[in-house]
């Protein structure tokens, strides 16, 4: 999945210890708050990747000029998205329409905008 090629990636070039989304401000969404926050919305960092979340859970992804229809839910107050090399889940923070999925147990997150 090219979300999981981009966490490796940035994981490589971060450093050991970056501040938590909790000390940034950010606040940890339930299960219902990402349903509710996703569907219908679309997430995005404005160059590298889209991904539209239809209510009916399915996903139009973007990504560095290849667009695929993947698929969505939410499990356990976490985001999961599938697409063709499986599924992830992401611990999911917001301040606002700033939006960082989170991988458990890393310092790393994939940011964007939520609108």
């Amino acid at each position: 999945m090219f979300i999981r090629a981009l966490f490796t990636a940035a994981l490589l070039m971060s450093p050991a210890r970056a501040a938590s989304p909790q000390s940034e401000g950010f606040k940890r969404l339930t299960g219902p708050q990402i349903q509710r926050a996703f569907s219908g919305k679309q997430f995005s960092d404005g160059i590298h990747f889209s991904y539209r979340f239809a209510a009916g859970g399915t996903m139009q992804s973007t990504r560095m000029g290849k667009t695929t229809t993947d698929k969505w839910a939410v499990a356990k107050d976490k985001l999961c998205m599938t697409d063709s090399f499986g599924e992830n889940c992401y611990t999911v923070w917001a301040k606002g329409s700033e939006v960082k999925f989170a991988i458990d147990g890393s310092d790393f997150s994939l940011e964007g905008f939520l609108k």
